[in-house]
């Protein structure tokens, strides 16, 4: 395979190639099949490969160089067609395949094991050629595929596919990270977004933090953010006086006490705790910067917006497209309930803004895009391409209305972000970014 890794004890700076990796072993969505090349997965007019009629080049470049990997399950594919194997019985029949060349967790996991058990009766009648490991060897192989895969990103960073990535797998999640991943076709590049004395520890961000709580990032990766960000409260930099505060824990009930003293002190303690989290858990609900207390009725209409929301978001992300009315919907409900900022809203905003882009509705798009900026950057802070690549949209749908001064402003933050995250030779930096700017720059 031909990897790079940056070996030095020197500084790194935000935006240098820590890492180059090829896959150890991927394979494409299933969803992408017959619309991209299962080697180099790039999008284009592909044709069937003629032995199993399941997978697709794009030419005889690619299916030469792919044969070493598909020789093997090309004979396999005809041999249980028309049956369709999942991605994930397919990703084990590969690591499976180059290996022949946490165990008690999983056993607890019931839709786990529930899964795993139906990808190994697949695996059984796939590799009747290959003796497979036994079960417990085989439900590790599995738990490490769930934990250590990557998804593959496009350049618009939609998941394409999955990739098991040997020297990648050390990275850690955070959600401060000081390195970034980005694909280029099936190449893995790690790099630097902050500057960093020594190369020692890498964190990465995972793309989807954003729909993402703790027990889905445990669920999903077997991760636990324990970064600063997520443990304590700290201040937004680019929003004057706004601090992140943290959940009001809940504390043990002490015994009564007889104590004038004592209770003085409880008292204390008890104002304590609502000068540092703004809640009075004695009383109602209510702000700390003017008094505002919060009713039952309050809470109520808070929470039946919030899993009002949680139920169409689910809908939408099932069906793999936003809709314009229903995410508008959404919008009107949380209006004067949710806070700008508020995960949902940030989430209905995202769905939004793409679902508009796809009707081709740019004033409303516009809208949505000044409002959704403040969401990334809160999140995701201020070096993520994700963030890059909303300012590179936006932009670009400000000079197709010819609105210039704004669009420059919207490409060059754009410029910012995806140099350091992408580097200048990605093809969204040289291809799409680059054109654009240029534009904007002659006609302004």
């Amino acid at each position: 395979m031909r990897n790079k890794y940056r070996n030095t004890d020197s500084s790194i700076k935000a935006g240098d190639l820590i890492l180059t990796e090829q896959p150890f072993a991927f394979v494409l969505s299933s969803k992408e099949q017959g619309s991209r090349c299962d080697n180099c997965l790039e999008k284009g007019k592909v044709l069937k490969c003629s032995g199993c009629q399941f997978v697709y080049y794009c030419g005889r470049a690619c299916q030469r160089d792919a044969w070493g990997d598909h020789k093997w399950e090309c004979a396999n594919f005809k041999r249980v067609a028309p049956k369709v194997l999942p991605d994930g019985a397919r990703m084990l029949a590969k690591i499976i395949n180059r290996l022949y060349r946490d165990y008690s967790d999983l056993k607890s996991d019931t839709k786990r094991m529930d899964h795993f058990t139906s990808l190994c009766v697949v695996l059984y009648e796939f590799l009747k050629d290959i003796s497979l490991p036994n079960t417990v060897e085989l439900m590790g192989l599995y738990g490490r595929m769930v934990i250590n895969s990557f998804m593959i990103l496009d350049i618009d960073m939609n998941s394409i596919g999955t990739g098991i990535y040997l020297a990648s797998s050390i990275l850690d999640h955070s959600c401060d990270p000081n390195a970034v991943a980005i694909f280029d076709g099936k190449t893995i590049n790690i790099r630097a977004i902050k500057d960093m004395p020594c190369l020692d520890w890498n964190q990465y961000l995972f793309q989807n933090v954003l729909i993402a709580d703790e027990n889905q990032l445990k669920h999903v990766h077997g991760a636990i953010c324990l970064n600063k960000q997520c443990n304590e409260p700290v201040t937004i930099p680019w929003k004057e006086d706004c601090l992140l505060v943290r959940r009001p824990e809940k504390t043990e009930v002490n015994e009564p006490s007889n104590s004038k003293a004592e209770k003085q002190e409880e008292n204390s303690t008890d104002l304590n705790k609502i000068e540092e989290n703004g809640v009075d858990e004695k009383d109602a609900l209510h702000c700390k910067e003017c008094g505002t207390k919060y009713t039952d009725k309050h809470v109520d209409v808070f929470v039946k917006t919030m899993e009002f929301t949680h139920l169409h978001l689910q809908n939408m992300e099932r069906a793999s497209v936003a809709y314009v009315d229903v995410c508008q919907y959404c919008l009107d409900r949380q209006e004067g309930v949710l806070h700008p900022l508020n995960v949902m809203h940030a989430q209905t905003l995202d769905h939004a803004f793409d679902a508009l882009i796809q009707v081709q509705l740019w004033d409303k798009a516009c809208v949505y895009a000044e409002k959704l900026i403040p969401c990334f950057r809160f999140y995701y802070g201020d070096r993520n391409p994700l963030l890059g690549l909303l300012h590179l949209k936006y932009g670009k749908i400000l000079l197709f209305k010819m609105d210039v001064e704004k669009a420059l402003a919207q490409l060059k933050c754009a410029e910012k972000i995806i140099k350091m995250t992408h580097g200048d030779r990605h093809p969204l930096y040289k291809e799409q970014l680059l054109p654009l700017l240029q534009q904007a720059i002659m006609e302004s």
